[in-house]
């Protein structure tokens, strides 16, 4: 079935949204909206649960469960869209994210908590495949920097309303009604994408050849990190680095054979994710624990951040000089330079320079986010294929990342360190990951390939 496309010219938000394929455009960030108002309330009320059904001992495990199965399902995800159809694969995706919401809305013990997390986990990671592929194919190269800027500005609302919705929820009716509420929302997003997703268009393959193993190492990799991250002592420790080294190694790996005609473009925006969103994973800490400021300066903080990305993320410009790719992470870079710089500066300079450094980085993230998840399209691969892939690096390296940040500030707090000390080394690790991922995405395009892609 022909894609849909609108006229020739600069690329509108109303030419992205007009038509059939916008209507299903809608109803995927509908559905985005749903699953970050699902993610949101699940690490709200996570602790209540896990006090309630004395399941503390699975906390960790349950934190880090739907990122590693939604890494498994991803790696798996290229062959599985190329052989099953757009409206078979929505309605799997569906029934597994029900199955899965429900049973951690119903769960009796922390252990059926942990089931429900990694059943939702692996819809998530179809879907989030099936999302990607179908952007690529449904909008050209000149749409899609426009389309994926939409993304953040559907993150901002559930980001700032979500956390004290669902804890009034989980007050005044129950942390289930609090993790169960999101899927009428998710529901009713999929049903919107089934009446257009015909427009999708799909042809059968034999799927584009992939490295599973490595993705499976991923999988694996963060398992075993986040296993050590939750255990006091040596074996501890060694878990983590073991899984932080091997999970960056089979990172790259699996995205250099799954999509080598755009290897550095998909690394670079890997990079560039576990930079931003490792420095998001420490934020609040750092304004709450490292300066001994409030929760609710950390959560402007981060407001802040989300909504730099938004609005430079309307407006992407690919055919901007400098390249917005480079300079993005440059001022995610600079974030980074400018939290550390508020950890050594401590007081309200401190606190002001973290929320600049927030700024800043979300500022980097609007102007490179939209160009390096687009860029992997434009490739010979099947759009399928480059839908995944793009999937898996952002999804890999946010979860990569936040062993890496959480891990180091864990494994130094408990140490003896003082909290703003063990912050800066987290932020200093990240800081040279900011550094690479300048230095890959200036070079992405200097690569010279040899392989045709099929």
């Amino acid at each position: 079935m022909p894609t849909e496309r609108v006229p020739v010219g600069k690329p509108t938000l109303r030419s992205v949204l007009q038509g059939r394929r916008g209507a299903f455009l809608g109803a995927l960030l509908l559905a985005e909206f749903a699953a970050a108002m699902q993610g949101i309330a699940y690490s709200t009320v996570l602790p209540v649960i896990a006090a309630e059904l004395d399941g503390f001992a699975l906390f960790g495990a349950t934190l880090a469960a739907g990122a590693v199965a939604a890494v498994l399902m991803l790696s798996f995800a290229p062959g599985i869209l190329r052989r099953i159809r757009p409206q078979r694969v929505l309605l799997t995706a569906t029934v597994l994210y029900l199955a899965g919401a429900l049973t951690a809305a119903l769960a009796p013990s922390m252990m059926w908590v942990l089931l429900g997390t990694v059943i939702r986990g692996t819809a998530a990671g179809l879907f989030g495949g099936f999302g990607m592929g179908a952007i690529g194919a449904l909008f050209d190269e000149r749409e899609r920097p426009r389309v994926f800027g939409l993304f953040a500005l559907i993150w901002l609302l559930p980001s700032v309303v979500g956390p004290p919705l669902n804890a009034l929820i989980a007050e005044s009716l129950g942390w289930r009604w609090a993790v169960g509420w999101p899927a009428v929302l998710v529901v009713v997003a999929r049903l919107l994408m089934g009446l257009t997703i015909s427009t999708v268009p799909w042809e059968r393959g034999s799927g584009h050849r992939v490295a599973v193993g490595f993705g499976l190492a991923v999988a694996a990799s963060l398992a075993v990190g986040a296993w050590g991250s939750t255990v006091a002592g040596v074996a501890g420790s060694i878990a983590l680095v073991v899984g932080v080294v091997c999970g960056g190694i089979a990172i790259a790996g699996y995205l250099v054979r799954g999509l080598p005609a755009a290897r550095r473009t998909v690394i670079a925006f890997a990079l560039l994710c576990a930079t931003y969103f490792g420095a998001t994973e420490l934020l609040s800490l750092t304004i709450v624990q490292g300066l001994g400021s409030s929760v609710l300066v950390a959560s402007v903080a981060v407001t802040g951040g989300l909504l730099a990305w938004s609005l430079v993320g309307l407006r992407p410009r690919p055919d901007a000089r400098p390249d917005p790719a480079v300079v993005g992470p440059v001022l995610v870079l600079a974030g980074v330079g400018a939290v550390i710089g508020g950890l050594a500066a401590g007081g309200g300079f401190g606190v002001v320079l973290v929320i600049v450094g927030a700024v800043f980085a979300g500022a980097g993230m609007g102007a490179a986010y939209p160009l390096l998840s687009s860029e992997p399209f434009t490739t010979s691969a099947p759009t399928s294929t480059a839908g995944s892939m793009i999937a898996f690096a952002e999804t890999s390296a946010t979860a990569w990342s936040a062993l890496v940040a959480g891990g180091s500030y864990s494994a130094l707090h408990g140490g003896g360190w003082r909290p703003a000390a063990a912050l800066q080394i987290g932020y200093g690790v990240l800081a040279l990951l900011g550094i690479a991922t300048v230095i890959v995405s200036a070079r992405r395009r200097d690569a010279t390939i040899g392989t045709v892609e099929s």
